[in-house]
């Protein structure tokens, strides 16, 4: 009996050993699809498997993606973006058979594919990774199929605003020792506090879940608070201790109180970490509805019995971060334009917008700003493309200098095939060419 015992398990492992897929193996056959399939606004190849849509890794890196191939540990990894400066992306061919006609197989491929940093399911059609589209979901990703169009709408989750951070409290220098104890409720109004959330740093950030960062002051340890958050720990770095984090869901409830647009929070993981030789902690929070950004109404998170006067919880900013911003604010034209570079003299700023209209397609602007006054110039590189042989659409620009007593403003830039360098005369917003030279 035992030997025969032996013979039939040995069967079924040779079995399994020669029907388990390899690299180059026929996965299945792949099919002309009537359904068109958009990333980040824009259609990309796509194909069917039968009821599922796969579209193209490599064409990804048109969409607000970085695509990068390791041949040496053959893996693709996919990660997304918040801006698209790569091109613009490749036209869609389309087949010319009926919608479900065979187009050829799939084949199972030994490449790991990681879509942000996590391993999505793929396969090699022509030499070309193709990655599951409605898979995507569980990546953060917003995937609507629209029956009536026929029309799968792929987006990426910071696009979507499915990833978002929120400020809700910032520490104070000089805080008094605290009393163990606090609450915290933002709305769009602002953030009212009580006692101890002046003592630390909290941010509330949305991705795969809820997670609440908290970090202290300047190395501030309210004794109280740390204890009771260390007890409810299910991760503490300092003495090693871990423990799967249901263990202390009941323990956590009776200190922390957490909730999102009215939903109070249940399933919260506490974890401490360290650095810069004090203790912060990261709160984890499941099983809550996921909400957008725009979506957000209220939250609120305390710990134990308050006994203060709230207060409004302030988020100062530098004068130089607030001029950005207004900056940024007067600048932008199109959702996705963004500060490439400044640069920054007590009298003026030098900005270097990148205006992107549409996806991939994107055009490089150069202000100077009069940081007194407020007063902008036109986009200088307007009068650099009017000169012969310089009508790009993107540059890089470096060694940039004011001159005679800011009267002047000097910088160079790069093109693909040549380098040159312009003057400006701040009060005219007159450009000359200096020099070039190929590159």
């Amino acid at each position: 009996m035992k030997k025969f015992t032996f013979l039939l398990v040995t069967l079924c492992l040779l079995m399994t050993i020669c029907v388990s897929a390899k690299s180059g193996d026929i996965a299945g056959k792949y099919y002309s699809t009537d359904i068109v399939t958009t990333l980040n606004g824009v259609e990309i190849d796509a194909i069917n498997i039968g009821g599922q849509t796969l579209i193209s890794a490599e064409d990804m890196y048109y969409y607000s993606f970085t695509v990068r191939w390791d041949a040496n540990e053959r893996t693709l990894r996919v990660n997304s973006i918040k801006h698209a400066e790569n091109g613009i992306p490749p036209e869609v061919k389309k087949s010319s058979k009926p919608s479900g006609s065979v187009l050829g197989y799939y084949y199972e491929t030994d490449i790991v594919t990681y879509l942000d940093n996590k391993p999505i399911t793929a396969y090699n059609i022509g030499g070309r990774t193709y990655i599951h589209a409605e898979q995507m979901r569980d990546f953060g990703y917003e995937v609507i199929w629209n029956a009536d169009e026929r029309s799968l709408a792929i987006t990426s989750p910071d696009r979507a605003g499915n990833t978002y951070s929120i400020s809700l409290s910032r520490g104070v220098e000089g805080t008094e020792r605290g009393v163990g104890a606090f609450s915290i409720t933002y709305t769009k109004n602002g953030v009212i506090a009580t006692d101890d959330a002046n003592c630390f740093g909290m941010s509330m950030s949305c991705g795969e879940t809820y997670n609440f960062s908290m970090s202290f002051y300047q190395n501030y340890r309210p004794t109280d608070l740390h204890s009771k958050l260390m007890k409810v720990a299910c991760y503490q770095y300092e003495s090693g201790f871990e423990c799967d984090p249901s263990e202390k869901y009941d323990e956590v409830n009776e200190l922390l109180k957490i909730s999102i647009n009215g939903h109070e929070a249940k399933q919260i993981a506490v974890r401490s970490g360290a650095g810069n030789g004090h203790v912060d902690f990261s709160i984890t929070v499941s099983g809550l509805p996921k909400y957008k950004a725009d979506e957000i109404e209220e939250i609120r998170i305390s710990i134990g019995e308050v006994q203060g006067e709230p207060y409004e919880m302030l988020f100062p900013k530098d004068e130089e971060t607030a001029e950005k911003e207004e900056l940024l604010g007067k600048l932008l034209k199109n959702p996705y334009d963004f500060i490439k570079y400044t640069y920054s003299t007590d009298d003026y700023y030098i900005v270097h917008m990148r205006e992107s209209k549409q996806l991939g397609a994107v055009k490089d602007r150069i202000y100077v700003v009069n940081r007194k006054t407020g007063e902008c110039s036109e986009d200088i590189l307007e009068q650099v493309r009017a000169l012969d042989g310089f009508n790009y659409d993107t540059f890089s620009i470096y060694a940039v200098r004011m001159t005679d007593e800011n009267q002047y403003f000097r910088f160079s830039l790069f093109f693909k095939d040549k380098t040159a360098d312009f003057n400006m005369r701040i009060d005219k917003a007159y450009v000359e060419l200096l020099a070039q030279s190929p590159r």
